[in-house]
């Protein structure tokens, strides 16, 4: 009985090289001399400058949308789509985030598979670090205000003008003994316990 019921369905989707060897999502590269084609002169200044703001921008150039040239006589037919295609792209500016839209003839460029391993990250996303790697002699020299001190100056004082001297980076080796006197005598050893317990050892006769 469940298998009277049962409906077969079919999946039917649109591989890469039906529809000019672009998939959304692609990496989009421009060829090497897009400039000299009829497809980039064609298009107006406008595009062209925006064109330029992307490739020297040194981001991804991602593939957001596929559409044919001319209209499909049965658009929800995908048998009716064709090879000659217009291609939106857009700037990959990390994050999911996209700025730059437009849309430009397939013929400018091709896509770039990375596939299966994740995209490269740009240059213009890496931030230059000063990070020393290979170890090296640290410079001892008190030249660096970080490293000096103006000595026998508190917060409330004015400290300007007052020489700079090298700040104490390291522990001191040995102890160093501070010359004090307490300013009351110590109490004795004897305490109150002590002396109540000596009396117990001693019987009733203490009391």
């Amino acid at each position: 009985m469940a298998g009277k019921k049962f409906i077969k369905l079919h999946e039917s989707y649109m591989r890469r090289y039906e529809r000019g060897g672009f998939l959304v999502g692609d990496v989009f590269k421009f060829n090497d001399k897009f400039k000299s084609a009829d497809g980039f002169t064609n298009l107006g200044t406008n595009t062209q400058e925006l064109i330029q703001q992307m490739v020297d921008s040194g981001l991804h150039i991602r593939v957001v949308g596929i559409k044919d040239t001319t209209p499909s006589r049965y658009p929800a037919n995908p048998d009716t789509s064709s090879l000659d295609v217009v291609v939106n792209i857009a700037l990959d500016t990390g994050g999911g985030r996209y700025s730059h839209y437009c849309s430009i003839p397939a013929s400018l460029g091709q896509s770039v598979e990375y596939a299966p391993n994740l995209l490269p990250i740009p240059d213009a996303m890496r931030r230059k670090s000063d990070v020393q790697i290979k170890p090296e002699e640290l410079d001892e020299k008190p030249d660096n205000i970080q490293n000096q001190t103006a000595r026998g100056t508190t917060g409330t004082e004015d400290h300007v003008g007052t020489p700079l001297s090298p700040t104490e980076r390291t522990l001191p080796k040995q102890n160093t003994n501070i010359p004090s006197e307490p300013a009351t005598a110590s109490p004795a050893a004897a305490s109150y316990t002590q002396e109540y317990l000596s009396d117990l050892t001693k019987g009733p006769s203490a009391y």
